[in-house]
């Protein structure tokens, strides 16, 4: 709630209204949770720090400029200090994986940031931080998905419907959750040439790939994530007439198996 209503202070005409609401939230909050928007604020800062020292670096330096700025986050972690991610508050972070932490080479040159669970018992945590674009309109298309669902599930449709977190921390910037053993259909798109998208084999092909023994191949094909990946197509589908969503890169299948 804070970081939304700080991200919506860019909006100048209502600014003024936003401000209020917030000096409300953190008089009511106190100090301690307070003093976690702070930490939160800190992170959301560092990290849009080192993506413009990425994106002004010349392509063969940007992966060194990298693993040079993480140093500050290391620095922010010092002394024990832990942080609620801002994407998913449920989830407190201690560090960074400093060797699992890339970018990705699409116009915006997002990262991918690699945070060390603070439950001893819990996975590493990998994040995307984007900025340059609008992360508002994917909120809004991922709850509208996330409503239809919840309407689906409560009449016994099960579309397979895999939803990741997205938040916008900022104006043109935010957090992405990165889905892990995961793939776009974009990119398997792009993989497959520039017919790809109009060969009815595409998406078995690429199961195929990762699943090179028959007998898995068939088990994938029959129970398991092309099963899914029909299934969510399909409530894709359904969603097409409500809002339109035409980009592939909403759609992800798994490239390992996932037990029916």
């Amino acid at each position: 709630m804070g970081m939304l209503l700080m991200d919506a202070q860019n909006e100048a005409y209502f600014k003024s209204w936003y401000q209020k609401l917030l000096a409300a939230l953190q008089f009511c909050v106190g100090k301690a949770l307070s003093d976690e928007f702070s930490k939160e604020r800190k992170l959301i800062k560092i990290l849009g720090d080192i993506g413009e020292k990425v994106k002004s670096a010349s392509d063969h330096q940007r992966q060194e400029v990298l693993k040079k700025e993480t140093s500050r986050l290391e620095e922010f972690f010092q002394d024990g200090n832990t942080c609620h991610l801002p994407l998913n508050p449920a989830l407190c972070i201690k560090g960074i994986d400093r060797d699992a932490c890339s970018y990705f080479t699409s116009n915006a040159l997002p990262l991918k940031i690699t945070f060390i669970n603070a439950n001893p018992m819990g996975k590493n945590i990998s994040i995307i931080f984007k900025a340059g674009d609008d992360l508002r309109q994917d909120m809004l298309v991922l709850q509208i998905i996330q409503v239809m669902d919840n309407i689906w599930l409560r009449e016994g449709l099960d579309m397979q419907m895999i939803i990741y977190r997205c938040l916008s921390t900022g104006k043109d910037q935010g957090l992405v959750q990165m889905v892990p053993d995961a793939v776009t259909l974009a990119k398997i798109h792009r993989h497959s040439g520039l017919i790809g998208p109009l060969k009815e084999n595409t998406i078995k092909k690429w199961f195929s790939q990762h699943n090179h023994l028959k007998a898995d191949y068939e088990k994938v094909c029959r129970f398991g994530n092309f099963k899914y990946f029909l299934c969510s197509l399909a409530g894709k589908l359904k969603m097409y007439p409500v809002y339109s969503i035409t980009h592939n890169r909403f759609l992800i299948l798994f490239t390992e198996l996932i037990s029916p």
